[in-house]
């Protein structure tokens, strides 16, 4: 028989049941090989499932294209095993819900990037006055190369928006963006390699005490147009009230950022912005709490109406052409 018929050739069934097996052996029901077992085909792309509760915690992912920059994931703190604990001069900081959501969050976030992670950044907690309700949990992840994206994870029920940004990325962007020195001025730096987070926050320092860059001229009338394009929004909803009210936080949003940029002055976390309005401009402040406050919708949007009116009168309209 040459080399190519004995390729592939299995032994009979009888010559296997008749080898003789050493001194001192003894059977064992594992020893059985079915020789007749189906072939099974391993698929390099198809979708692995592991069973990580003995791991702690029990991820759930979605599925994830490469196109797609953002995914949910179930990181439930459940386990027979002790759950981690932030060091004390750090827990001491926060409450005791996230002294129970940080440490299974961090943990998840390190067995996901590996290498690739330079720091671990969250951002002062908020309290969304406008909205009564309390503000998201938020961590900045800074991680080696341009990536950018995001993700949400469950843990114990309370949703973490977890963003991933490339150091160098991230260091360009804070010379020129209107949100991230004011949004990061309060942070703490939960994990961080080579000094490279509170680097980070040094730079988000420095650039918000030399405050934020003035409105030009195209960029005040371009405000304009924004917020009055939401407020002829709410107008054409007078007769469906509850589309008109899905538009107010919009048309909010919009008017209270106007407000800030065309005082020079960078904008606040939603637990300050209120009371932030209030001492500087009691008028405008006490006219967002009456827009708030106010159930009937056609007033609401008379009171819109004026609170743009009243942040944007030094601002010219656009050119219109006809």
């Amino acid at each position: 028989m040459n080399r190519e018929q004995t390729m592939g050739a299995q032994p009979e069934a009888s010559e296997v049941a008749h080898v003789i097996q050493p001194d001192g052996y003894v059977a064992s029901s594992k020893d059985d090989v079915d020789v007749n077992r189906p072939h099974v085909d391993l698929d390099a792309s198809a979708v692995i499932q592991t069973d990580l509760t003995q791991n702690e915690m029990n991820l759930s992912a979605t599925h994830e294209s490469p196109q797609e920059t953002s995914s949910t994931i179930i990181a439930d703190g459940e386990s027979q095993l002790p759950e981690p604990s932030l060091p004390i001069w750090l827990a001491d900081e926060f409450g005791d819900e996230l002294n129970e959501l940080l440490p299974i969050a961090l943990r998840h976030i390190k067995a996901k990037r590996g290498g690739d992670l330079l720091g671990i950044i969250m951002p002062a907690a908020a309290y969304d006055a406008r909205s009564k309700r309390r503000g998201k949990h938020f961590i900045l992840v800074i991680i080696k190369g341009e990536e950018q994206s995001a993700q949400w994870i469950r843990v114990k029920r309370q949703l973490i928006d977890i963003s991933y940004r490339g150091q160098k990325g991230l260091e360009e962007e804070l010379q020129t963006s209107l949100h991230l020195p004011s949004f990061l001025r309060k942070a703490r730096v939960l994990f961080e390699r080579d000094g490279i987070a509170s680097k980070i926050l040094d730079v988000a320092t420095r650039r918000f005490r030399q405050g934020p860059p003035y409105p030009s001229v195209n960029e005040k009338i371009s405000l304009k147009a924004e917020c009055y394009h939401w407020l002829g929004k709410m107008q054409e909803a007078t007769d469906h009230p509850d589309r008109a009210r899905y538009l107010l936080p919009t048309f909010l949003d919009q008017v209270v950022f106007s407000w800030f940029r065309l005082r020079g002055l960078w904008h606040v976390s939603a637990a300050e912005e209120l009371q932030f309005i209030l001492v500087r401009d009691k008028l405008f402040g006490q006219g967002l709490r009456d827009v708030l406050n106010e159930n009937d919708t056609g007033k609401q949007i008379e009171m819109a109406k004026r609170l743009a009116t009243y942040v944007l009168k030094d601002v010219p309209w656009p050119v219109r052409i006809d």
